[in-house]
């Protein structure tokens, strides 16, 4: 999947993710231009390599650094093989 910065932009925008930042109440963002994976597993016994993931965009805080996760697959950003 290659990871497109302004759909998501757009995405949030249409699904109107336009507060302010919960931890400084600023309003100025930057989406990362690389998406992360968060790694999700059953169980606490270990950890989990190569194991189900939840791909996610990065929304940073241009004020204090607050980093605001949102799944890409909520916002309808990944192929339908991978939803």
């Amino acid at each position: 999947m290659k990871f497109d910065r302004k759909k998501v932009i757009e995405k949030l925008e249409e699904k109107k993710a336009l507060a302010p930042c919960q931890r400084c109440g600023q309003n100025n963002f930057s989406v990362l231009d690389q998406m992360t994976n968060f790694s999700v597993q059953e169980d606490t016994q270990g950890f989990v390599l190569g194991g189900a993931t939840v791909p996610a965009a990065l929304v940073i805080c241009n004020h204090c650094g607050a980093i605001t996760p949102h799944a890409l697959g909520a916002l309808g950003l990944l192929n339908s093989e991978e939803n």
